[in-house]
């Protein structure tokens, strides 16, 4: 049996701030017809940031689709043409002040593929010691944490981190040694 499935038409429901919606006719493997509701996302970063005082930078801000404040790793969507790389250095220094000394590649997280091509960038970064000032864009809210690992783990362990892209860039820095 094929899992495959062609798209046969193509239809865009919403054009985002961030996002587009758009709406496919798809065959699926055995014939039959169905349709497909698919979030298109330019794609992020996340950065799992250590600092020289063994600590990590957490950013805690409100995310109105769960309307709750959230504690997670920085994350950032990517520019359009900016290497993730490049997103990741970026996204670090205007949430937190800080600058990546080490940037380690941690591979890619889907945020959520029943419904959006999202694709998330991990890394891990050991950062300089001391931060300069953040650089929030106009409609951004966040307050910089800073765990130690013991209390990084409790929190995840708690339920309290459960933002998927941070646990996962979690367990493949451990998984690489990191932490």
């Amino acid at each position: 049996m094929s899992l495959t499935e062609t798209t046969l038409s193509s239809e865009v429901l919403l054009q985002g701030i961030i996002f587009r919606v758009d709406r496919q006719e798809v065959r699926l493997g055995d014939g039959s017809l169905s349709k497909r509701d698919i979030v298109r996302h330019a794609g992020g970063v996340g950065v799992l940031a250590r600092t020289p005082r063994d600590t990590w930078l957490l950013v805690r801000q409100y995310r109105k689709a769960l309307d709750r404040e959230v504690l997670e790793m920085v994350a950032g969507m990517r520019e359009p043409g900016e290497a993730p790389e490049d997103s990741a250095r970026r996204e670090l220094e205007e949430e937190t002040g800080y600058t990546a000394d080490t940037l380690v590649p941690l591979g890619e997280s889907f945020a959520s593929p029943g419904y959006t091509d999202e694709i998330v960038t991990l890394y891990y970064a050991e950062t300089g010691e001391t931060p300069g000032a953040n650089r929030l864009d106009h409609d951004e809210r966040v307050l910089v944490e800073e765990l130690g690992t013991a209390e990084m783990r409790r929190r995840m362990n708690a339920g309290e981190i459960c933002d998927s892209k941070t646990v996962v860039a979690w367990f493949r820095a451990a998984q690489k040694g990191l932490i």
